[in-house]
């Protein structure tokens, strides 16, 4: 995946039913006309907005085997990705994940697994920003983070309409160029859950999850979270399916009592299949939420989405999404409010059923009451991806 200010350009391979190990190779290109998301201060003041190429080339093995009830997955990717100005930019990425999806009769089942990924931090927080440049190029290294997890859940059919689920993951996060940042974290996280099952395929239930968050660089961040919430997943009918998780979440610091939080929180997803061929989505939500930003440790977020896929025909497919966000910084310690608008077209082509072309258009748009953070950019990309 080649991280780009507003987008994230997929080209992972994904393995057809009975299929167990299938290779691929990939390459892409984006152009973006701010790269380094320069503020419309900045430019209002003569820094120049200054744009660049990024080329990215991969390659990957899927492996998909399922032996009597139990499936096992991994997938590895390895990419390189290049900056034609800003060349000291350039890193080396890979992601890594293997899962068991186990069974034992028909009552219990669950997943057992691990992911590992090393990806460039979006190329604005990996500079500072509209910081002094030499020759017209910044001089910071790339800000690359690596994420490790590993989990294990499982579910228990009790009865048929009655379910008890659980689950256990270790999740950690660092940043290769550290500074003053928050940065580095380390989340222990338990849920349990139980669910009522109707016949027509919805469910209902309530679940309590408690979360520890350790930050080594920044001591005064740590906090312990404990969430109740309801889950309904509502099959309103054929076509249309509802999902609703919201609840009271508390997050308590020991050591900075004025970064609580205690409210609530909730999101809601829904999906209508049109017809065979054009899906619609929307998301609607308020939490709280880890982000990339290396100077807070959460924010509160509110937010709307829309979606859209159209299957023009067998081998062409247009996807559409527009994305408005207000992040609150202020609940963590940090005085800020920004507004993210972003919106993208994504059109992809099979000119023969192993060949994937793809071709990307984002714009992003923030603002903010802190004037350096207020940027806009525009970007496009072209991929390709080739299955053995």
């Amino acid at each position: 995946m080649l991280l780009v200010p507003g987008i994230a350009f997929t080209t992972a391979a994904r393995a057809e039913e009975g299929d167990v190990l299938r290779p691929y190779v990939g390459v892409s290109v984006t152009h973006d006309d701010n790269i380094l998301g320069t503020s419309n201060a900045a430019i209002a003041a003569g820094t120049p907005k200054l744009s660049d190429t990024a080329r990215r080339i991969e390659a990957g093995l899927l492996f998909d085997k399922t032996i009597s009830q139990q499936r096992l997955t991994a997938n590895i990717n390895l990419d390189h990705t290049s900056f034609n100005r800003f060349s000291n930019l350039n890193y080396n990425g890979r992601d890594i994940a293997a899962n068991w999806n186990w069974h034992v009769g028909n009552q219990l089942e669950g997943n057992l697994g691990a992911t590992h990924s090393r990806t460039l931090t979006s190329v604005q927080d990996s500079v500072t920003r509209n910081a002094a440049v030499d020759n017209g190029l910044p001089n910071q290294l790339p800000n690359v983070r690596t994420q490790n997890r590993q989990y294990f859940d499982g579910a228990w059919l009790l009865h048929p309409s009655w379910r008890l689920r659980g689950g256990l993951s270790h999740y950690e996060l660092s940043y290769e160029q550290q500074g003053p940042q928050i940065a580095d974290r380390r989340v222990d996280d338990g849920e349990i859950g139980f669910d009522y099952l109707a016949r027509s395929g919805s469910s209902i239930g309530v679940q309590y999850r408690r979360a520890d968050g350790d930050f080594p660089n920044s001591p005064l961040a740590n906090y312990k979270q404990d969430e109740v919430k309801a889950r309904i997943d509502w099959k309103v009918s054929g076509k249309t399916d509802l999902l609703f998780l919201a609840g009271w979440v508390q997050r308590d610091h020991d050591q900075a009592p004025a970064s609580d939080y205690s409210g609530f929180n909730g999101r809601v997803n829904g999906t209508w299949r049109v017809t065979g061929k054009t899906t619609l989505t929307a998301g609607l939500w308020r939490e709280i939420g880890a982000l990339d930003d290396q100077t807070a440790s959460y924010s509160l977020n509110r937010g709307i989405s829309l979606g859209a896929g159209w299957e023009i025909t067998r081998q062409i497919r247009l996807d559409g999404i527009y994305q408005h966000e207000r992040r609150d910084y202020t609940p963590s310690g940090l005085f800020r409010k920004d507004t993210i608008n972003y919106g993208a077209l994504q059109l992809s082509y099979y000119p023969i059923p192993k060949l994937k072309v793809l071709t990307s258009v984002y714009r992003t748009s923030q603002g903010s009451d802190v004037a350096s953070n207020d940027y806009r950019n525009l970007g496009v990309s072209i991929g390709t991806r080739y299955e053995f």
